[in-house]
């Protein structure tokens, strides 16, 4: 029953269109691969050793076998895995750089490619019906949220329940300025999330329908572009120039900087994923270890001008030229 009267909850502006309306609608990328999981049964699935260890959380949680294959700098799988009929592999869009890699990979893994599109969030599923999800956090400031599209015949269908266990207090403070403070109560925030299988928080859902994405779309494209135009030149991975709404720019320099001189200019350049660096592995992996540490991911998001991004590329200039 709803309550009347008392304390106003928090006002957001009421939207339309959520952007993937046609997905189900759910609370993390981890909880999508747990619902894929959870009615494909696999014996087995093949995870890439570059990724974040939630990517993998779900197939503990199932008690699903799983196993690390390898990628080139070009983040491209080295020895294509042969999967039994029991087995699935999951494909990812490093970046939202590899679209057309993972064309290939849908031709030649067909309906036993699992496609993590985290990265790549306006790519809105696949004629081939290939499972796909993408996540609502690494592109706009909620708590949670994450879209996942299945075969249109599937009939598979849970009861699932309202996602309640979410917070804005790192979101709010890095709003308000103070970066530290925020800064902590991400981490601990990041720690909560599980691969429940939960729908989206309300909170979460009500921003997201007030989010002009038209805009938020050029804008980062027009970032990226500008990055492009930057550094390709200096950049080892090969970048194909017809990629767009990307997650980032991935820079890989022939000789790493420390971004510590980066942080002291305020500029905060992420390591993904250094999770790859504490698995207790008998193979080295060296490519996705050196991607790790080395991989500069340039902000492009809607929160930055051109100004913005001239800063980090003369930052970054600067280091480069010594």
């Amino acid at each position: 029953m709803k309550s009347i009267g008392g304390f106003f909850e928090l006002e957001i502006v009421e939207g339309n269109r959520m952007y993937h309306e046609n997905a189900i609608k759910l609370s993390t990328g981890r909880s999508c691969l747990h619902y894929i999981l959870s009615y494909r049964k696999p014996k087995k699935v093949f995870v890439p050793y570059y990724c974040c260890n939630a990517l993998f959380e779900p197939m503990i949680i199932n008690n699903i076998e799983y196993e690390f294959y390898e990628i080139n700098e070009q983040l491209e799988i080295i020895d294509l895995p042969k999967l039994n009929n029991d087995e699935l592999i999951v494909g990812c869009d490093f970046f939202g750089i590899k679209s057309k890699y993972i064309d290939f990979l849908i031709s030649f893994y067909k309906e036993k490619l699992l496609i993590d599109n985290t990265h790549s969030f306006f790519k809105e599923g696949y004629e081939s019906n290939n499972p796909s999800f993408t996540s609502a956090r690494k592109y706009f400031g909620v708590p949670d949220g994450a879209f996942l599209y299945i075969d249109k015949n599937e009939k598979y269908k849970i009861d699932i329940k309202r996602n309640e266990q979410v917070s804005v207090n790192h979101n709010v403070n890095r709003l308000l300025g103070l970066q530290e403070k925020a800064y902590t109560e991400y981490v601990e925030y990041e720690k909560s999330l599980n691969s429940d299988i939960e729908e989206i928080s309300i909170l979460s859902e009500k921003i997201l329908r007030s989010i002009n994405y038209p805009e938020v779309r050029k804008i980062r494209n027009d970032n990226f572009d500008f990055f492009r135009n930057e550094f390709d030149s200096l950049n080892q991975l090969e970048i194909d120039k017809s990629v767009t709404d990307c997650f980032c720019y991935p820079l890989l320099l022939e000789k790493p900087i420390e971004k510590e001189k980066l942080y002291t200019e305020k500029i905060f350049i992420p390591n993904l994923w250094l999770d790859t660096l504490g698995r207790n592995e008998i193979k080295d992996y060296e490519v996705e270890c050196k991607l790790s540490i080395e991989l500069l991911p340039l902000p492009i998001d809607h929160r930055y001008s051109t100004k913005d991004l001239r800063r980090v590329s003369d930052t970054l200039k600067k280091i480069i030229n010594g």
